[in-house]
This record gives C-alpha cells, structure tokens and sequence, in this order.
C-alpha cells in the first residue's frame, strides 16, 4: 500500500481558473485522481481533500490551493505533463491491538429505513420532529407538504408549555446543551440545540457501529464520554454524473477523536478499504496519528 500527497502544480494552479472549476466538484476531482492510476480498471485508492494553506503553512507561497491524501493498492504516476506533483511512501502501519490513536476521517453516514437509504443527520433530526408532534397531538395540523421547517412552524407555533418542557427535558440530559439550556435563550433556539443533541447522538451511534463492524473502538474521557467531534456537514452535489437532478449526490461529515484497536487485522483494512460509503468521492479515508 501507498500513502500520497498530492498537489496541483503551483504554475498550472496560479495561471489557471482550475482552482474555481475544481471547488466543489467532487466527480471531477475523482477523475482527476484517478488519472494517476491509468492501468487501474476500478478504483482502489482512497483520498481526502484538504486545503494546503491549513495544511503546509509553514512553507513558502502556499495560496490556499486544494491538497489530496491518497491510499492506494498501487503507487501512483506521475508523469512529465501531469496536473499534479505527487509524494509517495510506502504504507504499511505497524498495529497492535490495544493501541490508542487520534484520528480524523470524512465519512458519508446514511441509515436504511424500509429498504431505502437516508442520510443519517437530515433523518436524525425528521424522526425527532416527528415525534414531538406526535407526542403533542399535532399531527392532524401538519400541512400537506410535511417539510422540515413545516414541523418547525407547527411545534413553535403550536406546541405550548409542553413542547418547551419536552424540549428542557431533550437538553438536560446533554452536558454540553444543558450548560447552554442555563444560559436561557428563545424557544427556537432551544428546538435548535434539541435538534443537534439529536444529530449528534445519532452519528456517535454510527460511528461506535462501524467501529465494532472494523476492529476499533472509541475512547471515552474521564467523564466516560466519547472522544468524538462531528462538524463540517455538507451536501455534494452529483448532477453531472447521471442525470438524475439536483437531488442526485450525498452528505459528509468530519469526524475527530480517539479510538483504540480491537481487532488488528480489521482495523488495517478499514485504513486500506475505507469506511461508510461515498468513496470514490472523498469519503471513508481514517487518519490516524499515535496518542502521545
């Protein structure tokens, strides 16, 4: 296995609009990526994108420009005409079951409910608002388009005492929010952090999953909490893959934290294969570092 660094080249990427026409594509990049394995017939690398300014600022004329981290079965190529410099080194992780590592990953969580696949955080928060109408009675007043911010409308608009002490309730039992729930705050912020307490349950609940389907565990703090952070939730859209509109893509989430190996041999192959789904597409590649 390979572990790259790849960068467009400074010249191309100053004296180009490459840069604006690669932000936010993910096909394209994918392809791009994918150039560097010419004799590869499916894709087996993994990458991740990144921004070299966050990445590399203690080097001379470094502008912001994209960076990609690679895994690959095969070494990448690189050759006189092409779009990117690539630096390359073996990777083969010496693991020991027990070991403890910070780890970073962008990940595509979704969740099968009735055969059909969901996007776990917009799903996290539709079934908590689902239930709080349903709790309140309200369900007969929901509009006929039944929209996220249509339930919203309605529980604040409709829920009463109770709907804000069910949401006291939510947030209590939240360290984080429950010091915010002290700070006082509107009704609708409350629904708000109700809202993200619900997200963030949910995609710890994936995370530990995949953890227990890939030979790894989280670590828990002295509070025997999680070591884990979710941010950066974004839709990527596919449109110009296939036809299918604008619905036709899938979410990310950035993942941090710390975990330790419970399987050695599952966990070297979710640092080679990747984790969740989305992977052609900059998802699934585990970042690790050693504690300490």
């Amino acid at each position: 296995m390979y572990f790259s660094r790849v960068r467009i080249r400074p010249n191309i990427f100053k004296s180009s609009q490459l840069g604006r026409v690669l932000e936010g594509n993910v096909y394209g990049i994918h392809r791009l990526l994918w150039d560097l394995f010419p004799d590869e017939k499916q894709r087996t690398f993994l990458y991740r994108e990144e921004i070299a300014r966050e990445q590399l600022s203690a080097l001379p004329a470094v502008r912001g420009e994209p960076i990609y981290y690679l895994v690959s079965q095969t070494k990448p190529i690189e050759t006189d005409d092409s779009l990117f410099n690539v630096d390359s080194k073996d990777y083969q992780p010496q693991l020991e079951t027990g070991q403890r590592f910070t780890f970073e990953c962008r990940a595509n969580p979704v969740v099968t409910r009735l055969g059909k696949k969901h996007d776990v955080v917009m799903d996290a928060q539709r079934q908590l608002l689902k239930l709080l109408v349903k709790e309140l009675n309200l369900e007969t007043e929901l509009p006929a388009k039944q929209e996220k911010s249509a339930y919203k409308r309605l529980l604040l608009e409709k829920g009463g005492e109770a709907f804000s002490q069910r949401l006291t309730e939510i947030l209590k039992i939240n360290p984080l929010y429950a010091e915010r729930l002290q700070q006082g705050g509107q009704l609708s912020d409350h629904l708000e952090w109700a809202l993200k307490a619900c997200v963030d349950r949910t995609l710890e609940k994936w995370f530990v999953n995949q953890g227990e389907r890939l030979g790894f565990k989280l670590v828990a703090d002295s509070n025997n909490l999680s070591k884990l952070q979710n941010s950066a939730y974004q839709w990527h859209g596919l449109s110009a893959k296939g036809g299918k509109g604008d619905k036709a893509g899938f979410s990310s989430v950035d993942f941090t934290g710390e975990l330790q190996i419970t399987d050695m041999e599952k966990f070297k192959e979710a640092l080679f294969t990747g984790i969740g789904r989305s992977k052609a597409f900059g998802c699934g590649l585990l970042l690790i570092r050693r504690c300490g």
